[in-house]
């Protein structure tokens, strides 16, 4: 293999062959193409997923906004829950088969293909929304049903993003490289939530205007997504049994083998659990507990994703060479530290934001806000900012533990597990939220808001304590 580490980039046969007919050699990775075609292939890669984000995240974000605010034209349940298991329940039922087809076809296959489906999601969500004389709440209940179309795609989508950077990346890289992914998804996210909340806000009677640009940025993803060099199939004879659909046995027989990878697993589950959460309590703190506008409400989401973006780049780009340990612990301590203060910040005690109420008279007034306003957003970026430390170096490491014939499978199997996380938010938020309705009576889920953030923090504590990342894999 030492032909391979001189030259990473080299697609000479010799090197490329193995007895099982993987297209693998002593299951380390072969990167595909010239170091051009890494280059154009990595900005392509970045393009693709940045797009595809954008449209996932804007499309959420508007479906969970007008889930919070609207119900037949009044106000009425929070249906934040149900849209958000809409879009979880696919990750949690497709995310092997994902894990499946990255390994059995090109993982490059696989992202082109999940481009041109995303084109055929949005256009049906432009059709929704074009339906003359639907009901509102006719049109959300189609709504969700977009969703998990698009939660569908997703968690085919998933494993081969991942999966495809240590085909394309020689070790050392993949740090470096995680980062921009990492930073780039979570400005997709910013904007992409940020825009929901204008249009929620602006052009809540048109917003097939807005599902028009969904349209369009599905349409310039799928180009950017040719730009990727071709990669060779990992188990072009792979089989396929039902086990694929959720945890294959070589999955479990690595993870007992591999009792790091195992805890690996198990921390980015609960860590995208809290994601989850959340995202729909910012959203009900900001509507429900300061009665903000839909815009500045978003841009307190946002903020999150902007923290994260920052933190990627701590973690990925000025942590090269160092252990990934020093961010993980150092993460997880401001992970719990921000949504302590976040849950202080919600009980009111300190006081309110002066917009409280008030509709703003444009987009760029709702960028304005008083002190406190301020203090919140900088909280929420905070919070992402230590997210972002915390997460990249352990995706890193569950993209290199794994053999290269189960890569694809064992980010399927990520995917299924963060989903399951996912999910469980969705339950949790109303559990939670039917336990503040006992508490303070009807109409106290935002007021109590503190109680949700509190017990995610506490929920860290352990993590914080105990976890520790594993040792780089063994070469």
């Amino acid at each position: 293999m030492s032909e391979l580490k001189k030259s990473p980039y080299s697609m000479d046969d010799s090197v490329n062959e193995s007895p099982n007919g993987s297209g693998l050699s002593s299951g380390q990775p072969v990167y595909a193409g010239t170091q051009f075609q890494q280059t154009a292939g990595f900005w392509g890669f970045l393009t693709t997923q940045f797009l595809g984000a954008f449209n996932d995240n804007y499309f959420k974000q508007m479906v969970l906004l007008t889930c919070l605010s609207q119900v037949n034209g009044k106000a009425g349940p929070d249906r934040q829950p149900l849209a958000m298991a809409a879009f979880a329940i696919p990750f949690v039922l497709l995310s092997g088969l994902g894990g499946y087809l990255s390994d059995r076809l090109s993982k490059q296959v696989v992202i082109v293909g999940c481009k041109v489906a995303e084109i055929g999601i949005t256009l049906a969500g432009l059709l929704v929304l074009l339906i003359p004389g639907l009901s509102a709440d006719a049109q959300l209940v189609l709504l969700i049903s977009i969703l998990a179309l698009m939660g569908a795609h997703s968690a085919i989508f998933g494993p081969s993003k991942y999966g495809v950077l240590p085909e394309l990346f020689p070790e050392p890289q993949l740090r470096p490289v995680n980062g921009a992914v990492q930073m780039t998804t979570f400005l997709a996210i910013i904007f992409g939530t940020a825009c929901a909340g204008i249009a929620v806000d602006s052009i809540s009677g048109q917003l097939w205007m807005g599902s028009i640009v969904a349209v369009a940025i599905a349409v310039v993803g799928t180009m950017s997504s040719l730009i990727l060099p071709k990669t060779r199939v990992a188990v072009p004879d792979l089989p396929f049994r039902g086990e694929n659909l959720f945890i294959p046995r070589s999955i479990w027989d690595l993870i007992r083998r591999q009792k790091g990878l195992l805890m690996a697993l198990i921390i980015a589950t609960v860590f995208w659990f809290l994601g989850g959460v959340t995202q729909m309590a910012v959203n009900t703190l900001g509507k429900s507990t300061f009665g903000l506008s839909a815009t500045r409400t978003s841009l307190m989401v946002a903020g999150i994703g902007f923290g994260i973006a920052a933190g990627c780049i701590v973690a990925g780009f000025l942590g090269k060479g160092q252990s990934g340990q020093i961010w993980v612990r150092s993460g997880a301590w401001l992970l719990m530290i921000s949504l302590a203060l976040i849950g202080l910040l919600a009980t009111g005690l300190m006081g309110k934001p002066s917009s409280a109420g008030a509709p703003d008279a444009s987009i760029f007034a709702s960028l304005g806000a008083d002190g406190f306003e301020w203090f919140l957003r900088l909280s929420m970026v905070l919070l992402g900012v230590s997210a972002g430390m915390f997460v990249v170096p352990v995706q890193v490491y569950l993209q290199q533990a794994p053999p290269a014939d189960l890569k694809g499978r064992v980010i399927g199997v990520q995917n299924f597990m963060t989903w399951i996380g996912i999910l469980l938010s969705a339950a949790y938020v109303a559990i939670v939220g039917m336990i503040q309705v006992q508490i303070g009576g009807k109409g106290a889920e935002g007021p109590l808001q503190w109680i949700m953030f509190a017990s995610l923090a506490v929920f860290m504590l352990p993590i914080c304590l105990f976890y520790r990342l594993p040792g780089e894999p063994a070469e």
